[in-house]
């Protein structure tokens, strides 16, 4: 009896110590392997199929500010407007021509994006709301007028056929610009023109608008985001060749159609387009790497922002961090990520806020820091940010634009702020 004891006990110490050894030091190893195992990308295996294509669409929400007093804004008198969203629109990604460096360790892609409306939560929002916002195209041709007629007259010579100097509205803006010096607002010198003059300019805006009323435009989410907002229909003469200067400057937000004419959308360019070459760290030699971008087009670095007051753009134009869709494994929540957004130009930092859940599944929510749009300037030793392009834009002592906007003119081409 005592012999029996004595082995149950062995047997219990034996399956203690074993329940131990299992419990910290066999199974978070193996936990720890298969992890790696399934974060990795490598052909064939279910990671792969879904670094592909994601499983499931992301949510891709959209706010819009509703101008509620438009007229009275034309008066001088500040903007009422009414945030209206979210608009959420299924967001499909795509990888395609998938290429492997010879060590595996890479892996290169390029990659589309589709949206598709999502009526069910986005109701009672639809696609087909009412809206007054700002004429976002019309403003920046106007700006393009207004800062640089020299320019635009110089090339006006060069592409439109001799007869178009006898058109009095050439005429009327090479005056303008022939007494200035330095030029002036035309707008300005624009209330010292005959009224002819005045009316004739308007003429031309008139054919290139369709005849606004204001500054502001009534559309529909679907027309403004992603169909298009028509301008330059069946345009002659001056009209004609503004329109043939706003499609040379090419950006991304403006699309030339079969018949010539143009349309404006925030994100017509994104849907069911590639956004460039990618290479990012497969994670077969260190995981903690996955997926982390390392090339962009070829490049580590991009060329679009400004250098800061201390010399130095590699704070603004650093290529590094993800694309959102996947991140390496083993993340501690209190940790920043980065992720890079060829949409605007740029890398940014998202800060962990706490702790949250998914459909019942344990999760770490995440947000932009401050460094996004709030806190950027020399201060922040981020005034590479600070480009300066937007005309007559109202900034803060240090030189930057107020916390929440960022002037995008330098990543959406050269037009003023047709992405801003």
């Amino acid at each position: 009896m005592v012999q029996c004891t004595l082995v149950l006990a062995g047997i219990g110490v034996f399956m203690a110590v074993g329940g131990a050894l299992l419990g910290w030091v066999v199974f978070p190893g193996a936990v720890h392997d298969k992890i790696i195992e399934n974060t990795e990308l490598r052909q064939g295996t279910p990671q792969f199929k879904r670094f592909e294509a994601l499983p499931q669409p992301l949510d891709f929400k959209v706010f819009i500010f509703n101008v509620t007093n438009p007229y009275e804004v034309q008066m001088g008198k500040r903007p009422r407007v009414v945030e209206v969203g979210p608009y959420i629109y299924f967001q499909y990604r795509q990888k395609d021509n998938i290429r492997f460096s010879r060590d595996r360790s890479k892996v290169h892609f390029s990659q589309q994006q589709l949206y598709v409306f999502d009526a069910e939560s986005s109701y009672p929002l639809t696609e087909n709301d009412p809206l007054m916002v700002l004429n976002m195209h019309m403003n920046s041709i106007l700006q393009i007028i207004d800062n640089q007629a020299k320019e635009t007259i110089t090339n006006f010579r060069s592409d439109v056929n001799n007869t178009l100097e006898k058109i009095p509205i050439v005429r009327v803006i090479k005056r303008i610009i022939e007494k200035t010096t330095p030029i002036q607002s035309i707008l300005q010198i624009a209330e010292d023109e005959t009224y002819d003059s005045l009316r004739l300019i308007n003429v031309e805006l008139n054919r290139i608008f369709g005849r606004p009323d204001s500054m502001f435009l009534r559309t529909t989410p679907k027309e403004f985001l992603f169909d298009g907002v028509p301008f330059c229909v069946n345009v002659i003469g001056i009209a004609k060749a503004i329109c043939k200067e706003i499609e040379k400057r090419n950006t991304k937000t403006i699309r030339v159609l079969p018949d010539g004419s143009m349309k404006f959308s925030f994100f017509n360019h994104k849907n069911m387009t590639e956004d460039g070459i990618y290479t990012i760290n497969t994670g077969v030699k260190n995981a903690l790497e996955t997926q982390m971008i390392e090339f962009w087009n070829g490049k580590n670095m991009l060329d679009k922002w400004s250098n800061s007051s201390r010399g130095s753009s590699m704070t603004c134009n650093k290529i590094e961090g993800t694309d959102g869709s996947g991140y390496p494994p083993f993340r501690e929540g209190v940790q920043r990520m980065t992720i890079f957004s060829s949409d605007i130009c740029r890398t940014v930092d998202i800060k962990y806020v706490g702790s949250s859940s998914y459909e019942g599944i344990p999760a770490a929510r995440y947000v932009t820091d401050d460094n996004f749009l709030n806190k950027i300037g020399p201060e922040h030793n981020n005034d590479c940010y600070c480009v300066n392009r937007i005309p007559k834009a109202i900034v803060k002592a240090n030189g930057c634009l107020y916390e929440g906007a960022l002037d995008l003119s330098t990543c959406f081409g050269k037009c003023r702020s047709c992405g801003a």
